[in-house]
C-alpha cells in the first residue's frame, strides 16, 4: 500500500513539472492586439413600435402582417404605469395575437411599457424606493413569460432633475432582467450634444444607460413638431448628428436609430398626424402640388412637402363676372417616402449603428419594404 501510494506520488510530480515547463515555453502573447468585432457584419435590429392606428381599431397583427418576414423585433404599447407603480394593459386581445403571430414568425417581442405625458406619477415612482420595488416587480411579471423576450421603456416627458433617479431605476431593472435572461430596451429622446438645451432630453444620461441596457433606441424625430411652424419633421442632417453624437456616448451596436413614418398636417384647427397613404389621399382630392426637398443649407433633408387647399363655400361659375372664389384653408404638410427610408437606412451602415425601429407601421409608402430588404 505504502509503494503504491509512492508511485502515485512521483506521477503527481512528473506531471506539475511537465505542466510548468509547458507554460514556461509557450507564454501568452501578452501584446498580441486584441481582435475588434466587425460591427459592419452583425446582422441589424429591424423594430417597429405599434399602436392602434390613427383612423381606427385595425388589429396590430393585420397591420405588420404584409411584411412580417421583414422585422426581428416587435414592441406593441402593452402596459401604462399606474400611480403606485402598477401596470394597466392597454389591449391585451390584440396583443395575445400580435404574440404568437410573432413567435410562429421566430420574431423577438420585446413590449413597451410608457408613461403618460404627465410624468408626475414616474418622477414619484422613481424617487419612492417601496413604489420603485413595486414597479420593477410588476415588470418583471410581464417579463417573466415564456413568450416575452424582454422589456422596452418609454418614459418620456421627464424633467431634467429625474436623471438620476431614472438611471438608477433603469439599472436595477436591467439587473434583474439580465439575471433571467431578458432584453432591457429605453426609449430615448434625441440630443446633438451633450448640453443640447432639449429641456425633455436632459433626464437621459446616455453613457449610463447604454452601459445598463441592450439596446437605446432614441427618437430621432420631432426636430419640426405639430405646435411648432411647417418643417422636415426630421431632416437627414439632423438625424446624423444624433447618430454622431450618439455613437460618443453608447456602444454603436446597442443604438438603435428610431425613425418616423407619419406626416403632420398644418394649416386647419390643429395640426394632425397622418400617414403616407392619407397624404396621396389629400393631394389627389385637392390636386395639391408635392415638392421633394433633397437637401438644404445645412445638408440633406430627405423629405416632402405637399401643399393644398380646401374650398371653405361654394364655388360657382367662373363665366360669370360677379363670380368670386371662395375662401380658402391652406395646409403644408411634411411627409417621407422611401427616400427618406433609404437615406436613415444608410445612416445605420455609415455609423455601424445596432439597427433601426419604426414609428410607426400602417399607412406608409410600400416601397420602403424594398429598401429594408
Amino acid at each position: 500500500m505504502v509503494r503504491r501510494n509512492w508511485k502515485r506520488t512521483l506521477a503527481l510530480v512528473w506531471s506539475i513539472v511537465a505542466l510548468i515547463t509547458l507554460v514556461a515555453a509557450d507564454p501568452p502573447l501578452v501584446n498580441e492586439p486584441v481582435m475588434e468585432t466587425d460591427l459592419s457584419a452583425m446582422p441589424r435590429v429591424i423594430a417597429a413600435w405599434l399602436r392602434t392606428p390613427y383612423g381606427g381599431p385595425t388589429p396590430l397583427a393585420v397591420i405588420i402582417a404584409p411584411r412580417i418576414t421583414t422585422y426581428s423585433h416587435l414592441s406593441a404599447f402593452s402596459y401604462t404605469v399606474e400611480r403606485d407603480g402598477s401596470l394597466i394593459a392597454s389591449n391585451p386581445v390584440s396583443d395575445a395575437v400580435l404574440i404568437d403571430y410573432a413567435r410562429a414568425n421566430n420574431i423577438r417581442v420585446i413590449p413597451t411599457i410608457s408613461s403618460t405625458w404627465d410624468s408626475r406619477n414616474i418622477l414619484q415612482m422613481m424617487s419612492d424606493a417601496t413604489i420603485r420595488t413595486r414597479h420593477i416587480d410588476a415588470l418583471m411579471r410581464v417579463a417573466r413569460s415564456p413568450l416575452i423576450d424582454g422589456i422596452d421603456i418609454d418614459y418620456e416627458n421627464l424633467p431634467p432633475e429625474s436623471r438620476q433617479p431614472f438611471t438608477e431605476f433603469i439599472t436595477a431593472l436591467g439587473t434583474r432582467l439580465h439575471r433571467e435572461g431578458k432584453v432591457l430596451s429605453v426609449t430615448v429622446p434625441p440630443k446633438i450634444r451633450n448640453d443640447d438645451p432639449c429641456v425633455v432630453c436632459r433626464f437621459a444620461d446616455y453613457a449610463a444607460l447604454g452601459h445598463s441596457v441592450d439596446q437605446v433606441r432614441i427618437m430621432a424625430y420631432e426636430y419640426h413638431g405639430r405646435t411648432g411652424t411647417p418643417g422636415a419633421n426630421a431632416p437627414i442632417w439632423w438625424m446624423r448628428q444624433v447618430a454622431e453624437y450618439a455613437a460618443t456616448q453608447i456602444p454603436r451596436e446597442k443604438i438603435i436609430l428610431g425613425v418616423h413614418l407619419y406626416a403632420y398636417d398644418w394649416g386647419g384647427k390643429e395640426t394632425r398626424a397622418i400617414w403616407w397613404n392619407d397624404v396621396m389621399d389629400l393631394k389627389n382630392r385637392y390636386a395639391g402640388s408635392v415638392r421633394y426637398v433633397e437637401s438644404e443649407a445645412r445638408g440633406i433633408v430627405g423629405e416632402s412637402e405637399l401643399t393644398y387647399a380646401i374650398p371653405l363655400g361654394r364655388g360657382c361659375a367662373r363665366s360669370k363676372p360677379e363670380c368670386v372664389p371662395p375662401p380658402e384653408e391652406k395646409h403644408t404638410v411634411w411627409f417621407v417616402d422611401a427616400r427618406y427610408l433609404a437615406a436613415a437606412w444608410q445612416i445605420v451602415q455609415d455609423y455601424k449603428l445596432g439597427g433601426i425601429v419604426l414609428w410607426r407601421p400602417g399607412g406608409e409608402d410600400p416601397e420602403i419594404w424594398d429598401v429594408m430588404k
